[in-house]
């Protein structure tokens, strides 16, 4: 089980690179450096283009593989990061979601890994679903977990749960307390993006699909018009901290696999 929990580590890291990439573009642009939004999907396009992007890809891939595992692994065990074997079930069911929202973003790797063609937006059934009452209903279903995820990020950034999430052993007081403020600043800020995008995905089922925003960096991108750049940024930094924490924590991080 250790070699299971380093696998789930190295997962942790990999989604903290890619939270950590997304905040640094959204910060750039809300600067008004340059125009560098990009959501998940987007940044691992981005890699690709560089030096060595199918090696740094490779990486990714292993590395969301093994939080995809962790995720999965949690749905189906009896144990949590509170050290409680009676798990609730939304609790599973929120694990499960993750899961498989990661799925997607691990598909896409592997989609430019090995060169395939990339047909998103130019299905013809995606089109078809989308114009239906089906489709708004799906959108619609969306936004509410993704709304109820906002919800769930603040809970978690005020609460205990944070403490319990991290190994405290072989880290100092100064280097626990700092590491926790960097997680709460960015598990708040995340709430954010959950709770901004789930009001653009409802109000897109509501009066127009044809708008309909694929990635974060539609959030970001609403508040930079609605509440102004500094909003942005002060949202982009606490994203850029959640990427940071999964990062640094990812080697004490409580992993309840046993």
């Amino acid at each position: 089980m250790k070699n299971y929990r380093r696998f789930a580590r190295i997962g942790i890291a990999t989604k903290g690179a890619v939270f950590l990439l997304m905040g640094i573009m959204a910060l750039i642009t809300a600067s008004q450096l340059t125009y560098a939004l990009k959501s998940g999907d987007d940044v691992l396009k981005w890699i690709s283009r560089l030096s060595f992007g199918w090696f740094l890809l490779l990486l990714m891939s292993i590395g969301l593989a093994g939080y995809i595992f962790s995720r999965f692994y949690l749905t189906f065990n009896r144990g949590d990061y509170d050290g409680d074997d009676g798990k609730p079930t939304f609790r599973r069911v929120a694990y499960f979601i993750n899961g498989i929202g990661y799925c997607l973003l691990f598909f896409t790797c592997l989609k430019l890994l090995f060169g395939m063609p990339d047909k998103d937006g130019n299905s013809g059934w995606k089109i078809m679903l989308l114009q239906s009452i089906w489709g708004k209903i799906i959108v619609f279903i969306i936004s509410i977990g993704l709304a109820v995820s906002a919800l769930n990020e603040w809970w978690i950034s005020f609460s205990t749960m944070m403490n319990k999430m991290t190994h405290k052993e072989n880290l100092t007081d100064r280097q626990y307390k700092y590491l926790l403020l960097l997680g709460r600043t960015g598990r708040f800020s995340r709430g954010i993006v959950f709770g901004v995008f789930a009001y653009i995905l409802g109000r897109s089922a509501i009066y127009n699909m044809e708008n309909l925003p694929k990635g974060a960096d539609a959030a970001f991108a609403f508040m930079q018009v609605e509440y102004g750049a500094i909003i942005m940024g002060l949202t982009s930094t606490g994203v850029l901290f959640y990427g940071l924490f999964l990062i640094l924590s990812s080697k004490y991080r409580n992993i309840p696999i046993r």
